[in-house]
Parts: C-alpha cells; structure tokens; sequence
C-alpha cells in the first residue's frame, strides 16, 4: 500500500506530516504496491484518485483545487476531515471527525515546557512569493516556514507561546498541543474553505484576522488575475520585477500588520472536543485497518489516545 501525499515543487508541512505520522502509528503498514492508496493528511479527495485502485481514506479534505472524488466500491472510508467535505463528497455527515495531524501528540514527539516565541507561519504559497523574513524581522516574531523539516517544523511550533498562521496544518498542529494560535485568513481565496471544514469539525467559531501581502507577487497572485491562465502565465513572466515593485512599503505594512495581530486574542478549540475528535479518529482508523486486515495490515494498531 502506497502512503500518498501531494508533493509539488517545494514541500508543504501539512503533506510532509503524512511522513511523520502514519509511519508511527502504522508501521510496517506500507509498501509500493500501487494497488493500494493510504489517503491521510491533505485536501486530496478529488478527481486526481480516478482509477481501479483501492482508496483507504483516513481524514483527508477536500479543497476544492480538482472536480470531488466520485465514491465508488474502490473507496474505503474510515473517516473525513469536516462536515464541508462530507457534504461534497455526499457521505455520512458523523464521517465529518477531524483532521488526522490532531493525532500527533499520541506518537511521543518531545515538548520541552512552555514555548515563549510569537511564531508566524505563512502558507506554502506565501512563503514563496513574498518577503516574510523581512517582514517578521521588522515584526519581532518568528518566522516558522512550512517548506522545512516537517519534524523541525513541529519543534517551532512547540517552541511558541502563540502561532499566527496562514497554514492551516500549523493551527492544527499547535491546537492539538494546546499552543494558542491565531487564524489568519489565506491571502489566495481558495485556501480559504478547508479551514471551515476543519473548524465544524472541532466545534470552532473561527475568527480569522486579516493578512496584508508582503510583496506585489503576493498580491497579484491573490488578484482575480491569477484564476486564468493567461493570467498566471503573466504573473511568472514577470515574477522576479513583481516581487521589487515597491518592496520596502509593502514589507512596512505587512510587518505592522502582524505586530497588530500579535496583540489579538488567540483561540483553542474545547479540551473535551479535541479529546472526543482523536478518539474517534483512532477508533476510525482501527475499523479502517480491521476492515483491511487481511490483505494489508501486517502490525496490530493500538489505542493511542488512552495515554494521551
């Protein structure tokens, strides 16, 4: 059974988790067998999985980048992100548990006592277009970057009294470790939906802050301009002048913003939900391995969350 996990052309934290994760709570649970598809972290449940391989969903999202997966016997679903994604895909709305990087505090990562940094995490995107080294210096906060070590990353987010994050994964993993976070609301509009799913699913009235661009490449890639594709193709001609044009300004704004954003009150979801949302999503995915057993699954899973 393959772990699949989206991969473009630099790394994300939220797919990366699906490394540090599953072969944790699974081990020896996968192979290269193309046969078998282990679908976990990530808004992934889309038209990309078309075909006659056996498809094990273990909280994946949909997020609306593709046409939504059509549920057919080839899928086999233990549980999914949010109430949005089960309402889309057209599947029992109890699927709708939560996401599966809420089960890293079961599989033993280190925490050193209470983290002291304001911590700030772009999106992927973000981190690629614009000037945030710049801007978190001049903010005073620290810059955690979704393209590292997804362990290293984890360790950053530990490491911080509250996170201001434009990623989602980073508020799922700092609230499933109990550091309070900020939302802020994704620059590009599509990112935007998978953060409400996952919020339904934890109980969350979300309260999202506002994120200024740091840099013009930022802004025109969060312009109507971007959802053509002439549009982007423009944007990459002239990139590298997008990213110059009126860069101190726009490094100002967006370091003032955040030091403004420091200050707002941060949220967690409630203990009780948290603990509900990663016990039914242990007892998911031991369903989802019982239902597979003979054929896949080689190591017997445990109930983690009891020692949680």
């Amino acid at each position: 059974m393959i772990l699949y996990r989206w991969q473009g052309g630099t790394k994300n934290f939220g797919d990366e988790l699906n490394t540090v994760l599953w072969p944790r709570l699974l081990p020896d649970f996968f192979d290269d067998d193309p046969a078998q598809r282990f679908l976990g972290i990530g808004s992934i449940l889309d038209s990309r999985h078309a075909g006659p391989a056996i498809k094990l969903v273990a909280g994946a999202g949909f997020g609306g980048y593709e046409a939504p997966a059509r549920i057919d016997r080839t899928w086999s679903i233990g549980w999914v992100r949010g109430p949005w994604t089960a309402r889309t895909l057209a599947v029992e709305q109890r699927l709708g548990l939560g996401d599966p990087a809420s089960l890293l505090p079961l599989i033993n990562l280190a925490r050193d006592g209470a983290g002291r940094a304001v911590g700030f995490m772009p999106h992927f995107e973000s981190a690629q277009r614009g000037h945030w080294i710049e801007a978190t210096q001049a903010a005073g906060v620290v810059l955690i970057d979704p393209r590292g070590d997804p362990l290293r990353v984890v360790e950053a987010i530990l490491n911080c009294r509250v996170l201001l994050s434009e990623a989602l994964h980073g508020v799922i993993v700092a609230d499933a470790f109990r550091v309070p976070w900020v939302a802020l609301e994704p620059l590009v509009a599509i990112h935007r939906f998978k953060w409400l799913d996952w919020a339904q699913s934890m109980e969350l009235s979300l309260v999202f802050r506002s994120l200024r661009a740091s840099s013009a490449l930022e802004w025109v890639n969060a312009s109507g301009m971007s959802r053509r594709h002439s549009g982007r193709a423009l944007i990459d001609r002239h990139a590298a002048l997008l990213r110059a044009v009126g860069r101190h300004g726009l490094i100002e704004r967006a370091a003032s913003q955040l030091r403004m954003i420091a200050r707002a009150e941060p949220q967690l979801s409630h203990p009780l939900v948290l603990t509900r949302a990663q016990q039914q999503m242990m007892d998911g995915l031991n369903a989802l391995c019982r239902r597979h057993a003979g054929s896949y699954l080689r190591a017997p899973v445990v109930s983690a969350y009891h020692a949680a």
